[in-house]
């Protein structure tokens, strides 16, 4: 008997092995504190992932920037947003900027948006929630800026950090 709307990827596990990382950069304003995770393919951790905002990383799976963080200051300092929490990205057709607009959202709570350049990609898949972690928080004077998020609209991501699971 078939099921219907499977997809081919539907039932996939692809297994994301984390690696703890901090990070500092110089910027404009002055130094930005970066933590969170490296992301690696094999339990050996020798194939990164590494972050693309045009496009995604693997097929169906992105690790990006979250877009329009700015506009959601508030929501973005909230505990649901801390590197290695679980996200979800939900459709927003009725975005009256974008109609293939995907939200960032943590706790029920939007943040941001996943770039249009990937969205664009992923959309087609309907109304379909997709899943991930927030992989790269950065904060400046102990607030936080932005986002990094490593996750997929097509297959489940196993994140696992020193032999435990972290995030489905």
């Amino acid at each position: 008997m078939s099921v219907p709307n499977r997809r081919a990827a539907d039932g996939v596990v692809l297994p994301v092995y984390l690696e703890p990382c901090e990070r500092t950069v110089q910027s404009a304003d002055g130094e930005i504190f970066g933590l969170g995770f490296k992301a690696f393919l094999d339990p050996a951790r020798t194939e990164e992932l590494l972050e693309d905002d045009t496009a995604p990383v693997l097929p169906g799976v992105f690790f990006t920037r979250v877009a329009g963080v700015s506009f959601h200051d508030d929501v973005l300092q909230l505990p649901h947003f801390a590197a290695g929490q679980p996200v979800e990205f939900k459709q927003e057709p009725a975005n009256p900027l974008d109609h293939s607009a995907l939200a960032v959202l943590g706790g029920g709570l939007r943040v941001g948006f996943l770039p249009a350049s990937i969205a664009e990609v992923l959309a087609p898949s309907g109304t379909r929630v997709g899943r991930g972690v927030v992989l790269w928080e950065w904060s400046a004077n102990g607030v936080r800026q932005d986002l990094w998020v490593l996750g997929s609209m097509h297959v489940t991501l196993s994140f696992a950090r020193e032999d435990r699971t972290v995030a489905d």
